[in-house]
């Protein structure tokens, strides 16, 4: 009797294969539980440019770039990274230059990086100047607009950022 008694059978719980098996498949379930939470409480970046959707299609509202083409508005962005200061010498054919310009700095790959920066004029000149809330790293699109909004200039930018120059141009591409 004393062999049957030593060839007893361990419980399930206790089989070596059970937990080769159940281990990766309890793994999947909890990495798969944690980056589900992560896709439902963070938010994805917005798109900042004038897209919209229609049926099965993309499309870009290019009214605004028009509108700068035919004002013939541009102008040269000096930036210096180091200090965060930034200098807009402002072209236009209207007479009446506005008091305040928005500049959108976006980057492409999170919205916790882009800044909106109000554009000041110096009186008496086509300069404005404006200050970065923080230096730049990385590409980065420039958005330049009217306070109201009713034209907009975009480029895009490549570091280094060290004293940089940035020419602003209306186009419809």
């Amino acid at each position: 009797m004393s062999n049957s008694s030593n060839n007893s059978v361990a419980p399930w719980y206790k089989q070596p294969w059970l937990w080769f098996i159940l281990a990766p498949l309890i793994a999947v379930f909890i990495y798969g539980t944690f980056f589900l939470y992560i896709a439902i409480t963070t938010s994805d970046g917005i798109v900042k440019d004038d897209y919209y959707k229609v049926a099965r299609g993309h499309f870009v509202d290019s009214s605004k770039a028009q509108k700068a083409i035919d004002l013939a508005i541009g102008g040269t962005l000096q930036l210096d990274n180091l200090t965060g200061d930034l200098m807009l010498h402002f072209r236009s054919n209207q007479t009446e230059k506005p008091a305040l310009l928005i500049l959108d700095i976006i980057s492409p790959t999170h919205q916790k990086y882009d800044q909106k920066i109000t554009l000041k004029r110096v009186d008496g000149t086509n300069a404005y100047t404006g200050n970065l809330k923080s230096s730049l790293k990385g590409k980065r699109y420039i958005l330049l607009e009217a306070e109201d909004a009713t034209w907009r200039l975009r480029t895009e930018s490549n570091p280094p950022y060290d004293q940089k120059t940035i020419e602003l141009t209306a186009s419809l591409k």
